[in-house]
């Protein structure tokens, strides 16, 4: 390394233009000894010695702070070309050679490389945020831009995220300073974004695993938003959405933060990333669905990455998923009467990357701070399904998109009304949880009834949804076999009773959530207006209400003679009441039942289908009168119906 600055000296310097000021020097021109002592600091600046060549640099902007005021701005862009120019040269000159493979450089020695390189580029920057007004006053103001950009490009090919960081710096440092961007030219800016956006190219060459790439991507997030404000109206839109992509990218690669976790707080790299995506404008057909997607893989990121490498060193996006929620609601909204946003799968997708943290509350460990992220994902999509299933209503759209749509509100049904609790800590608040999602449920229920009714939504769509309610409205474990399986239909079986037990499970911790799931259940099957949307919800829901109501009774049936002269556990028979009550008031939809020969009662097709049950329970309640006489006033209410 001993010969390095000669090495470099021969390569970056201008013969002729050396002479020139030589020779004025001499005969004693003061403007030229100043550019002869500045050239003379410009090949200090590659000595081997790195205080010696950084303090080469502090000197140069120190004589340009001193005596730019005091030239014209031609003489500044000369200046410029003669002495800043050939020292970035004479530094790119540098990288370039101990990365070769002639010079055998340490780790250390790179690093200090790159640290001259930042000095060199921030003082460069420096000048040109100092005496902004003199430099844009140029004429030739853009084409000095332009070898400047030139010579940040080829910082690139070095592949060193920290000449990268530093070459941003330089775009965001200058462009920070330019309020109106007609000082540099429209061309100047596109040409500003072009070098932006190549970054990516180089990603074969970023071999270099001792530097974190977090500097450059923060530094890359913020070139971004300076070259928009400035350039955004020059930039073809589909352009734009490339530069984001680039921005995802940052995010997908991104190294460790050393100092924070990413679980309660955005590190700056993923900070500077949504700022970047809250800038964009998204008044274009393509822009809102991009947009949408994009946030969509942000909030499924914690949920990804740990489901395809479960050990991997890398960041946790969780608070990154958080955040691209509130952004994802406040741009669906207000596109929301776009159709691209459901023509594209825009919309589909994002309610299905907002169940994925709904579907896994209390199985997903890595919540970081209060609200949780399934809460706050479920408050997201309440707040896009309350406009975007009336606008569903009102656009003509393929019945594949309409059903793809109904598949993910029923998705996140499943996901407000079930909770897998059995890996949640005992500091869990439950009972606040429980009554969340209480409230979630009742306001996506009144979003979707009656319209789940529809003839334009199947009839399995509405069974997934009903289904859900049953299997969240149980309150005790069953026995195996004791709910008919799915292919055979719910009811299947209905009258057999399973074997007795002595062990009564335990009720679930989540009692509110299942009586108020049954009691839906019931209203859904009760008789309302009788219209076509009624009906159709009605007869999904008849079978799971059977089967839910003849649960408890059969339970009963089979448990309560092994009991002797114990009670029934109190769970257990307050849900049985429950039941019995419930099935006495509810007066059903005609059309939910199919008919039985001899019946006259069309409310009360349900008690039929339970009879044999009740009739069963009954020579059992001997010792409850208040189980007994609401068996008895059941089996009255069935006679009735056959004319008894």
């Amino acid at each position: 390394m001993s010969s390095l600055a000669a090495v470099v000296g021969s390569r970056s310097a201008d013969t002729d233009t050396r002479s020139t000021i030589e020779k004025a020097a001499r005969q004693g021109s003061l403007p030229a000894l100043w550019l002869h002592l500045l050239q003379q600091l410009t090949a200090v600046t590659t000595d081997n010695r790195c205080e010696l060549r950084n303090g080469a640099v502090h000197t140069i902007l120190r004589i340009f702070d001193n005596y730019v005021g005091q030239i014209s701005a031609e003489a500044w862009v000369l200046c410029m070309r003669a002495v800043l120019f050939k020292m970035i040269e004479a530094n790119l000159t540098a990288q370039k050679v101990i990365r070769s493979k002639q010079w055998d450089a340490t780790v250390d020695e790179v690093k200090t490389w790159n640290e001259t390189t930042k000095v060199v580029l921030n003082a460069i920057a420096s000048l040109f945020v100092n005496f902004m007004d003199t430099i844009t006053s140029a004429t030739d103001f853009e084409d000095a831009w332009q070898t400047m950009l030139k010579y940040l490009g080829k910082y690139f090919s070095c592949g060193s995220h920290s000449l990268g960081a530093s070459a941003f710096c330089t775009i965001t440092g200058v462009l920070s300073k330019i309020e109106n961007p007609r000082k540099t030219g429209m061309k100047t800016l596109v040409q500003t974004a072009e070098l932006w956006n190549q970054y990516f190219n180089y990603r074969g060459l970023w071999k270099d695993k001792t530097e974190s790439n977090q500097e450059a991507f923060v530094a890359y997030a913020q070139a971004f938003k300076e070259i928009y404000r400035l350039a955004k109206d020059a930039i073809e839109p589909e352009r734009v959405l490339g530069m984001v992509i680039n921005l995802e990218e940052c995010i997908m690669d991104s190294d460790k933060d050393a100092y924070s976790s990413d679980i309660d707080y955005m590190t700056p790299l993923q900070t500077q990333v949504m700022e970047c995506l809250g800038t964009v404008r998204s008044n274009t057909a393509e822009a809102p669905p991009f947009l949408i997607k994009l946030l969509a893989r942000f909030i499924a990121l914690p949920f990804t990455t740990a489901t395809v490498n479960p050990v991997r060193n890398g960041p946790t996006f969780v608070a990154l998923s958080k955040a691209a929620m509130t952004l994802l609601q406040s741009l669906a909204t207000k596109h929301i009467a776009q159709k691209e946003i459901f023509t594209s799968g825009a919309l589909d997708f994002a309610l299905m990357s907002l169940a994925r943290p709904i579907k896994q509350k209390y199985t997903w460990q890595l919540e970081g701070k209060s609200p949780t992220t399934w809460q706050i994902a479920t408050s997201t999509a309440l707040a896009i399904l309350k406009p975007a299933l009336p606008q569903a209503r009102s656009l003509s759209l393929k019945n594949e998109t309409v059903e793809a749509i109904w598949d993910q509100t029923i998705s996140i049904v499943d996901g407000i009304v079930r909770a897998n609790y059995s890996l949640a800590s005992s500091s869990t608040p439950f009972e606040n949880d429980e009554l969340f999602d209480i409230t979630s449920f009742t306001a996506l229920r009144d979003m979707i009834t009656p319209s789940l009714g529809s003839l334009t939504i199947s009839d399995a769509t509405r069974r997934t949804y009903t289904s859900s309610l049953f299997q969240s409205s149980l309150i005790h474990q069953h026995e195996p076999g004791e709910i008919p399986r799915a292919v055979d239909g719910p009811l299947e079986e209905l009258y057999k009773i399973r074997y007795g037990r002595t062990k009564d499970p335990i009720p679930t911790l989540r009692s509110s959530m299942s009586y108020f799931c049954l009691s839906e259940l019931v209203s859904l099957v009760a008789v309302h207006d009788s219209s076509t949307e009624r009906i159709k919800l009605a007869q999904a829901a008849a079978p799971y209400l059977i089967l839910r109501a003849a649960l408890p009774l059969k339970a009963y049936i089979a448990d309560q003679p092994l009991r002797g002269r114990m009670p029934q556990p109190e769970s257990h028979r307050q849900e049985l009441l429950f039941v019995l009550r419930k099935m006495k008031e509810l007066d059903s939809e005609p059309k939910a039942i199919p008919d039985s020969p001899g019946v006259s009662s069309p409310h009360k097709k349900h008690l039929h289908r339970l009879f044999p049950l009740f009739h069963k329970a009954i020579s059992i309640a001997h010792d409850d009168s208040e189980v007994l006489e609401e068996l008895v006033g059941l089996v009255n209410i069935v006679g009735e119906g056959f004319g008894v």
